[in-house]
C-alpha cells in the first residue's frame, strides 16, 4: 500500500508540475520549479514529442539553475531529437568534464555518436559506461547497445559473441533472443542459427521464444517440415503465440498445404485482431485452390481493413480479370498502381488487362513500364511481342525480339518465340540458325515452342536438326 501511495504522490507531483508551468507560460509569468520539477516537465515534453515546449521549459529552467548538469543533460537529449547531435556533444563533453563518472552521460554521448553514424565512437562509449554502473540490468541494456553497434558495423560474429553470453547470464531475456536471431539472419547464416537454437531448446526446452526463432530459421532455410514443428512447439508452450501460427500458416503455404496454411492462419483471430496482411495470405490460399470467389472475398476483407494494402488490390484484380470482368480489374490494379508505383508485377497485370480489352497502346505502356522498373524480368519481351505481333505486324515484332535478346543475350524464351515467329514469316534459315542455339543451350523450351507452335514439326528441315540433336547433341 505504502509503494502504490507513493507512486500515486508521484503522479500528482508530476500532474501539479506540468500545470503550474503550462499556467506561467499562460499569463506570462516567473515561478519558482526545483530542479527535479523541471527534469519531469522537460521528460514530458520530450515523451510527447512537444520540442517547442520542451525548449521553452529548458530556458527557463537553466535560467533558474544555470549550473544545474541535470537540466544540461536535459538540454543535451532535446538537440539530439531537434537533429543536432553535434551541438548535443559540445554539452556532453562539458558535463563530462565536471562528471566524468556520470554513467547517463557517457551512454548519451553513445547514443548520439549512434545517430551520427561513428559507430567506433559509440561503441567506446558504451564500454566506458560499462565500467561505471554495477546494476546488472543497466550493464546488461549497454552489452545489447554495443552488439547493436556491432551489427551497424557488419560484424556480426561479435555481435553474435556479446548476445551469446548474455543468454549464459539470463537464458530468460527475449530481447537478446530476437537480437540474436536477427544477427544470424543479417549474417545470413542459417547453418549456425538453427545449430545454435537446437542446442539452446535442449538446454530450455520452455523457452517459447527459442523455439519460434528456430522456425523461423527452419523456414530460411526451407526445412518447413521442421519449422513447422518448431512453431508447434512454440504453441504447446505459449498457446496465445500469434505470430507462431501465422508463420506456421506461411510454411504450411510453401508445402502446397493451403487448407491447413488456411485453418492456422485463422487462429491467428483468437489471440489478436484480424490482420489485413493474414486475410492476404489466406485469399493467395484459397486462390491456389483454386476457390476464387473466397479468394476475392479474404482479398476485399483485407482492404477493408487497410485500405492501403496493395496486394490486396492486385489479387482482387487478378480475380476480375479471371471472371471476365475486365473495368472492375483495372479499377484495382490501379489502386494498387498508386499505392505502389515502382511494382513492376502491378504495371505488368496493368499491361495484360488492356491488352484483352483491345487498349493496345496503353498495354505497350504499361510493359514499357514493366522493362523500365525490371530490366532483367525474362517474359515482357515475349508479351511486348505477342501484342505487337497481333495488333500491328510481324515484323516489327521479330524486331522486338531481337532487341530483347540484345538486352539479355541469355533468355533463351526469347530464342523460342523468336523461331517460330522467322517461320511464319518465311525465314526459315534464320530460324534455323536460332534454334540451333536453342538447342544448344535450354533443349527443354523444345516443348515449350512447339506448345506455342505445333507446325514446327511440319517444317522437315527443322526435325532435321531436331535429331540429330538427339542422336549427335553437337552440329
Amino acid at each position: 500500500m505504502e509503494e502504490n501511495f507513493e507512486s500515486y504522490n508521484e503522479n500528482e507531483d508530476h500532474t501539479s508540475s506540468l500545470n503550474r508551468f503550462e499556467q506561467m507560460l499562460e499569463k506570462d509569468e516567473s515561478y519558482f520549479f526545483d530542479v527535479d520539477e523541471f527534469e519531469k516537465v522537460i521528460d514530458y515534453y520530450l515523451e510527447e514529442s512537444n520540442t517547442e515546449k520542451a525548449k521553452q521549459a529548458i530556458q527557463v529552467s537553466l535560467h533558474q539553475h544555470p549550473s544545474s548538469s541535470a537540466l544540461k543533460l536535459k538540454k543535451a537529449y532535446y538537440l539530439a531529437a531537434i537533429h543536432q547531435p553535434n551541438k548535443a556533444l559540445a554539452i556532453l563533453n562539458s558535463i563530462e568534464l565536471m562528471e566524468p563518472f556520470n554513467v547517463e552521460i557517457v551512454s548519451v554521448k553513445a547514443g548520439i555518436h549512434s545517430q551520427l553514424r561513428q559507430h567506433n565512437k559509440s561503441i567506446e562509449n558504451f564500454y566506458k559506461a560499462l565500467k561505471l554502473t554495477d546494476d546488472i540490468s543497466e550493464q546488461t541494456n549497454i552489452k545489447i547497445n554495443i552488439a547493436f553497434e556491432y551489427e551497424n558495423l557488419n560484424l556480426f560474429d561479435k555481435a553474435i559473441d556479446i548476445l551469446k553470453k548474455l543468454l549464459i547470464e539470463n537464458p530468460k531475456n527475449e530481447t537478446v533472443i530476437y537480437e540474436l536471431a536477427f544477427c544470424y539472419n543479417l549474417k545470413n547464416d542459417s547453418e549456425n542459427c538453427i545449430a545454435f537454437f537446437k542446442e539452446f531448446v535442449d538446454i530450455h526446452p520452455y523457452s517459447s521464444a527459442a523455439w519460434y526463432n528456430l522456425g523461423i530459421a527452419y523456414n530460411r532455410a526451407e526445412l518447413y517440415e521442421k519449422a513447422i514443428d518448431a512453431y508447434d512447439f512454440t504453441i504447446a508452450i505459449k498457446d496465445s503465440f500469434a505470430s507462431a501460427y501465422f508463420n506456421k500458416g506461411n510454411s504450411l503455404a510453401l508445402l502446397h498445404e493451403y487448407e491447413k496454411a488456411i485453418t492456422t492462419y485463422l487462429e491467428t483471430f483468437n489471440y489478436e485482431e484480424p490482420d489485413s496482411t493474414t486475410y492476404y495470405y489466406i485469399g493467395e490460399c484459397y486462390e491456389k485452390l483454386g476457390d476464387t470467389k473466397a479468394a476475392f472475398i479474404s482479398y476485399y476483407k483485407s482492404t477493408r481493413l487497410d485500405e492501403f494494402h496493395a496486394d490486396s488490390w492486385a489479387g482482387l484484380s487478378v480475380i476480375s480479370d479471371g471472371d471476365s470482368k475486365f473495368q472492375s480489374a483495372l479499377y484495382y490494379i490501379k489502386k494498387a498502381i498508386e499505392l505502389e508505383r515502382e511494382n513492376s508485377e502491378f504495371w505488368y497485370i496493368h499491361g495484360d488487362i488492356l491488352s484483352r480489352i483491345g487498349m493496345i497502346d496503353e498495354a505497350l505502356s504499361s510493359y514499357q513500364k514493366v522493362k523500365e522498373l525490371d530490366p532483367l524480368n525474362e517474359d515482357i519481351w515475349i508479351d511486348i511481342a505477342e501484342v505487337t505481333k497481333d495488333y500491328e505486324n510481324i515484323e516489327k515484332a521479330i524486331i522486338i525480339l531481337y532487341e530483347g535478346l540484345e538486352k539479355q543475350p541469355e533468355n533463351y524464351l526469347i530464342y523460342a518465340r523468336l523461331v517460330s515467329y522467322l517461320l511464319i514469316n518465311g525465314k526459315q534459315d534464320e530460324a534455323l540458325q536460332n534454334l540451333v542455339i536453342l538447342l544448344t543451350n535450354k533443349k527443354e523450351y523444345l516443348k515449350d515452342l512447339i506448345e506455342y507452335f505445333p507446325e514446327l514439326i511440319s517444317y522437315p528441315r527443322v526435325l532435321d536438326i531436331i535429331e540429330n540433336f538427339d542422336k549427335n547433341n553437337e552440329f
